[in-house]
């Protein structure tokens, strides 16, 4: 649409408004007639209904209970927040190393006090204590599996004698035998029954031994070759851990000499002076071990003749000996304890098979005979799958009610 157009609809309705139309309802404004203004007539209101005057009569009512619940809750506040607060349970926990709040200052003394007596306390009446809570037995003293010990640092002065091989264990003045002294500690007065694990043939590999000192707890005893290289230094670290120690004596085994037991090894057929040099020999390798005992002498130990003498020699010098028992006729256990030398017999040798399934065999076995006797020990090497089952079998062995033990703790417990 143009312009023109829109502006010819728009002049009509001007001309409308300021026309004759417009004069004439003025005319007759000032006459008194029609006027745009006059009252119009009022719609007629309808009654409430029934049900609206009570919906408005509950409304009414709602209010009113509204603004009263608002007015209580206003006045008492206070006293609302405390009630709820007090309904929360709640306990104090003190916080250790945390200071209390200082108090605030006290104001200024006036310049005349005026003393007050104080009012008497108000009587408060005696609670009644608590029940005593169930206290659990303790449990039965013991030597934890991985509990550090400290040894007595070997060697010790008055249980040493000087020789061309070494310093020789002895009997010291007091009365104090190397056996007692340089044993890792066992309460006596733990009455479980008890279980020893020697590991034996240690220092042959330095791998294997190195393995074993890492992976062993310090509660087995490690039993040394006395040919290996840094011996000394072996013992030494085994020591340090809390392992207590054995020397593993060369002696004849059955096969000799298709099977060699290694340097200066103790023969039936050489007379006891030799064999006592020998011993000697091995015996002057090392400080701080508690006793001897042998895997290869399944000749030697079991010929009384060869073993008398090394028997007379431990005693003399305060070491016990442990009948490995490498010939299940070996007679060292039985003369060892008619001479009065703290001795020892290997029930089992736990790992005579490698497999897992075996050596976990033996170790059950192990716990029957401790149960039966009071005691028990058994014997291995430090290969690699042996230290992995010892390991896991140490784990649930408390839980049933058995001690694993130095070797020393259980000399003369054993029956024949």
């Amino acid at each position: 649409m143009n312009a023109a157009a829109l502006l010819g609809r728009l002049k009509p309705a001007k001309r409308e408004r300021s026309g004759p139309g417009l004069l004439a309802r003025l005319r007759r404004r000032k006459a008194g007639g029609e006027s745009d203004d006059a009252p119009r007539p009022r719609k007629e209101r309808r009654p409430l209904s029934p049900l609206a005057k009570r919906l408005l009569g509950a409304y009414a009512v709602l209010a009113l209970g509204l603004g009263g619940l608002g007015g209580w809750l206003a006045m008492n506040a206070e006293h609302t927040t405390e009630a709820w607060q007090a309904a929360i349970p709640s306990v104090e926990v003190p916080v250790k190393g945390a200071q209390a709040p200082t108090p605030p200052a006290a104001p200024p003394a006036a310049a005349v006090a005026v003393p007050v007596q104080p009012a008497p306390p108000a009587a408060v009446p005696a609670m009644a204590p608590p029940p005593a809570a169930a206290v659990p037995p303790p449990p039965p003293l013991a030597v934890a599996v991985n509990e550090p010990v400290t040894l007595t640092p070997a060697p010790v002065p008055g249980l040493v004698e000087d020789s061309r091989n070494g310093p020789l264990p002895r009997i010291a003045e007091d009365g104090r035998k190397p056996w007692q002294v340089y044993a890792r500690p066992f309460p006596a007065a733990d009455r479980r029954p008890r279980i020893a694990i020697v590991l034996a043939e240690m220092g042959i590999s330095g791998v294997t031994t190195g393995n074993a000192l890492q992976k062993l707890p310090p509660t087995i005893t490690l039993a040394f070759v006395p040919y290996a290289e840094r011996l000394d230094n072996w013992v030494e670290r085994a020591r340090g851990k809390g392992h207590e120690v054995m020397l593993s004596v060369p002696m004849e085994p059955q096969d000799y000499p298709r099977n060699d037991p290694g340097p200066n090894a103790l023969l039936t057929m050489l007379p006891p002076e030799r064999n006592m040099e020998r011993l000697e020999w091995s015996l002057g390798k090392a400080v701080g071990y508690v006793g001897i005992t042998s895997t290869t002498g399944s000749k030697f130990t079991a010929n009384p003749d060869a073993v008398n003498p090394v028997v007379a020699a431990m005693k003399a010098r305060g070491l016990m000996v442990l009948d490995a028992r490498a010939n299940p006729r070996s007679v060292a256990g039985t003369l060892a304890g008619q001479a009065g030398v703290p001795r020892a017999f290997a029930d089992r040798v736990i790992d005579r098979d490698l497999s897992r399934g075996a050596i976990d065999d033996q170790l059950a076995e192990l716990e029957t005979i401790a149960k039966a006797n009071g005691a028990a020990v058994g014997i291995g090497a430090p290969y690699p799958s042996t230290i992995e089952r010892i390991n896991l079998w140490l784990t649930g062995l408390a839980d049933r009610g058995i001690a694993i033990v130095p070797v020393s703790a259980v000399a003369n417990m054993q029956k024949q």
